[in-house]
């Protein structure tokens, strides 16, 4: 029989340290369920221990990370285990991809002798809730009291800040905070209005209501109104609301050239009253700019709508700011957003694409895979392919394009195909090839077919008679004469004779794409 053992399961061993200067014992004995509010003690704590220095407790962030800045090479920051305890989490994160895995460690408590420009501090980081603080003990200077800011922490701190963010090259989102991101400002860059099929009176609007607004202050102050502005982009997904706002350098362009740079402040989520607090006064902060919100009816719900209402209309001035908001649903939208033009005054609709931009469209990605021997998209397909897609946003008509790439490049690996070998049915691209002769079109027919059933929409009513809704694209025969004129007809079917079928429809092609290529 066992004998039981009169043991503890398992025994807690620290080391003893004589110091006078053991906060790390504060810490224990405060956060082991003795402390509301573990700051208010620990800040007691280092004021009694470092009687003559000032203390600035700085939570850490993406502007304000003192070991981020020291592990850089601009500090020296040495960890201190002769006078403190260090608190540490410790675990294992397994490989990736082949490489091994290895320990990691979340320090929750320590102390580092912090070494800038040859001054000298005290660095307590502590992990609290969902900060991590990190309080800065520094000696006092001549003249200072222990209760003042010290001039040199100031230094540190804006410094760092400063070297956190080296240029002006990010744009400010929040996303439940605030974020300088680098990535929306290099896709900014990236892009241009040629990539954007829009009519080009709606671009030059676009370009013009953003700079004139900003130029207009006096205007405005002469009327004795508010400067501020807002207007609605609405319409289908997938039609270009936000390429429009952020994805294209002549808004940003206008801004960042002015005498007096205007900063873009990018909302994508923000639905509790605190937080859109948090957007107006970082906007009222950044004033005059540029505030985008995006899907407008996520943010101003039945829940924040009085909130979001008091914050632009209330005693707060909000002058300087031009508000964007872009929404899917204008319809749904709050009438307090959508019909009093003191908060929003200008709706520009962006509608599904007519046929000519739907063929402009097709016409840019057939420029795109121009330099792809193997894929052959002579420019009569781009009519036929705007034909089929009727009723397609945007969004959708790139869905096509990506899903029909994809299907070829599988059928070429399971072929055996190498790069450079195209489908030996493929064309050459002459007047007489009939449009399935190509890859590129007999695919395409295919997941249009199967977009159209994801949307629920009818084969284009506008481009067929009755008798033709509904078909799938493989019913129907598109052909062209020398004149460019599209010729749509019933495929025969079995024991029927084609010519007893009268359902031709005609259509000029837009004479930028007529004839072959």
């Amino acid at each position: 029989m066992a004998m039981a053992l009169d043991v503890e399961p398992f025994t807690l061993v620290e080391s003893a340290i004589e110091s006078p200067t053991v906060v790390s014992d504060d810490f224990k004995h405060y956060y082991s369920g003795r402390s509301s509010d573990l700051d208010v003690h620990l800040t007691k704590a280092i004021r009694r221990d470092y009687p003559n220095h000032t203390l600035c407790i700085v939570p850490v962030s993406q502007d304000s990370n003192l070991l981020a800045y020291a592990y850089s090479g601009n500090a020296t920051a040495v960890l201190d285990t002769s006078t403190e305890d260090v608190v540490r989490w410790r675990g294992w994160h397994r490989g990736f991809r082949g490489q091994p895995g290895g320990f990691t460690s979340s320090v929750r408590f320590a102390k580092y002798n912090y070494t800038w420009l040859g001054e000298e501090f005290i660095l307590y980081c502590v992990a609290y809730q969902l900060w991590v603080l990190q309080y800065i003990v520094h000696e006092c200077d001549a003249g200072e009291k222990v209760t003042d800011q010290s001039k040199v922490v100031d230094v540190l701190i804006k410094t760092i800040g400063e070297w956190s963010t080296p240029d002006n090259k990010f744009v400010y989102v929040y996303d439940n905070r605030w974020l300088a991101s680098r990535l929306l400002y290099d896709e900014i860059q990236k892009s241009s209005w040629d990539d954007v099929i829009l009519d080009d009176t709606m671009k030059t609007t676009l370009t013009d209501i953003v700079g004139k607004f900003f130029d207009s202050k006096d205007v405005y102050d002469d009327l004795g109104v508010p400067w501020k502005r807002g207007v609605i982009f609405h319409g289908p997904a997938g039609n270009g609301k936000t390429i429009s706002i952020k994805g294209t350098p002549a808004i940003m362009n206008t801004l960042a050239t002015r005498q007096k740079p205007i900063d873009l402040l990018y909302v994508k989520s923000a639905p509790a009253t605190s937080q859109i607090r948090q957007v107006l006064m970082f906007a009222r902060a950044f004033a005059p700019c540029l505030l985008v919100f995006e899907d407008i009816d996520t943010i101003v719900t039945p829940y924040t709508r009085s909130y979001f209402f008091n914050e632009v209309d209330g005693l707060e001035r909000n002058d300087g700011i031009m508000m964007i908001a872009s929404t899917n649903h204008l319809d749904q939208l709050d009438p307090g957003l959508s019909k009093r033009p003191s908060r929003f005054d200008r709706k520009y609709l962006f509608p599904n694409p007519s046929q000519s931009e739907r063929s402009l469209y097709c016409q840019y990605w057939r420029t795109k895979l121009r330099s792809k021997s193997t894929v052959q998209f002579p420019k009569k397909l781009c009519p036929a392919m705007a034909l089929i897609m009727d009723n397609f946003s945007f969004a959708y008509m790139k869905e096509a394009f990506v899903a029909t790439l994809l299907v070829m490049a599988n059928n070429r690996t399971e072929k055996g195909l190498v790069p450079g070998s195209a489908d030996s049915n493929d064309g050459d691209g002459d007047d007489d090839d009939d449009l399935d002769d190509y890859e590129l079109w007999r695919e395409m027919k295919k997941q249009v077919a199967l977009l159209r059933e994801d949307i629920g929409s009818a084969f284009p009513s506008k481009a067929l008679t009755d008798e033709h809704v509904g078909l799938r694209p493989e019913d129907l025969d598109v052909n062209f004469d020398t004149e460019g004129n599209v010729t749509i007809a019933m495929k025969p079917t079995k024991g029927v004779v084609p010519n007893q079928r009268k359902f031709p429809t005609q259509f000029v092609r837009d004479s930028e794409y007529a004839g072959a290529s």
